[in-house]
């Protein structure tokens, strides 16, 4: 049978027509947000731009291990750390400008900048890397410093560095900063300008932006190297294995350095891992073990032993009230050193470098995040 049920044609209901379709206005903001996460497809630059990123990413990673097997060999670690520390540290965040700001772009290479006073020796340490440059000549020299530093620092047992990596150099020794910018090591600070030493480490490293805290970490950085008579002058040793300390010296040449005769001096292990090895004899370190990146600068073990370094910029930092909290916190606690030193280098080796792609390329992963479970 035929059913009476009749059929009808359905309203005319347009798609904008909300009261017809009461869903209609949520469906069009939904398809709006999900067009605006839909991303074009790629052009032919930006194809070749995510290709340039890895090539150089790649680069940045083979530069690192070579890096590393040389530090082992020659143990450099100190003199790389200073070479990046010196040129990002001309930083002058009062400049808006680049590369007029000054920072870590590359310009300590030309020898207006190196031969300014505080860059005394570095010299060696830009001649240890030009073989890298060659070998890498997609490598920005801003990034080769500032990777060197970085990896010298976690070959001597110190924290690993999550740095981002694309910095621009400067063209040419017109773009050098003026000199002046970097701490000045015993009075008269800044021309005498500076009426002590807290004052002046405040007025060098506010104008980076830094605060208390990380001055007093950075300054642990001390906590490896030497200083020598012929380079700072705040030392009575200089270069050489006559010049040099109880510490810095390579003993007997008898085995490799380890003594097996009466009245011949063993040397002394200052390496983290414990193996002989000091590269060039002499100089003045701030602590025994001056290959190591631990926090032994913060023990003071200057006063042990008078062939030991103390600056007065050194002692600043434990008797000023705003640095000796933090001081005393890394003597007891190395871990916090370096956390603080790590989060601080990152910072200085950004300060003035200009960035290509504009968020960097990386070759360590994210540092680990705390997870706060919230029940």
């Amino acid at each position: 049978r035929r059913s009476r049920q009749t059929t009808r044609d359905p309203p005319d209901m347009s798609p904008t027509d909300a009261s017809a379709c009461p869903h209609a206005a949520a469906a069009r903001r939904r398809v709006a947000e999900l067009a605006r996460t839909i991303q074009p497809h790629p052009t032919a630059a930006e194809v070749a731009g995510v290709g340039e990123v890895y090539v150089y990413q790649e680069s940045l990673k083979k530069c690192r291990d070579d890096l590393r097997a040389f530090i082992d060999e020659v143990n450099c670690h100190p003199i790389l750390l200073r070479l990046a520390w010196h040129d990002a540290g001309t930083f002058d965040n009062t400049i808006g400008t680049w590369p007029q700001c000054g920072g870590a772009n590359g310009s300590i290479r030309f020898d207006v900048e190196m031969n300014h006073g505080a860059n005394a020796g570095l010299k060696k340490a830009l001649t240890y890397l030009e073989p890298f440059k060659e070998r890498y000549p997609n490598l920005s020299w801003a990034d080769l410093i500032q990777l060197a530093g970085a990896t010298a620092v976690e070959c001597a047992g110190g924290p690993k560095m999550y740095m981002r990596y694309g910095r621009v150099d400067v063209t040419g020794p017109e773009e050098c900063p003026e000199e002046g910018n970097l701490p000045d090591a015993e009075a008269p600070y800044h021309d005498g300008r500076d009426a002590d030493a807290s004052t002046h480490l405040r007025r060098v490293f506010y104008r980076m932006g830094f605060d208390d805290r990380e001055i007093v970490a950075l300054s642990g950085a001390h906590t490896i190297g030497r200083a020598f008579k012929e380079r700072s002058g705040v030392s009575q040793f200089g270069y050489g294995e006559k010049a040099a300390t109880k510490f810095s010296g390579k003993g007997c040449p008898v085995a490799g350095g380890v003594s097996k005769q009466a009245g011949c001096p063993a040397a002394h292990v200052a390496r983290a891992d414990n193996k002989h090895g000091i590269g060039m004899p002499g100089g003045q370190p701030w602590t025994k073990s001056w290959l190591a990146f631990d926090n032994a600068y913060f023990k003071k073990e200057y006063t042990e032993d008078p062939e030991l370094l103390w600056m007065s910029t050194d002692k600043a930092l434990h008797t000023d009230p705003g640095f000796k909290p933090h001081f005393e916190l890394y003597a007891s606690d190395e871990k916090a050193f370096h956390r603080d030193f790590a989060a601080a280098f990152v910072k200085l080796s950004e300060c003035g470098a200009r960035l290509r792609p504009i968020n960097g390329i990386k070759i360590n992963e994210d540092p680990p995040r705390r997870m706060v479970w919230r029940g």
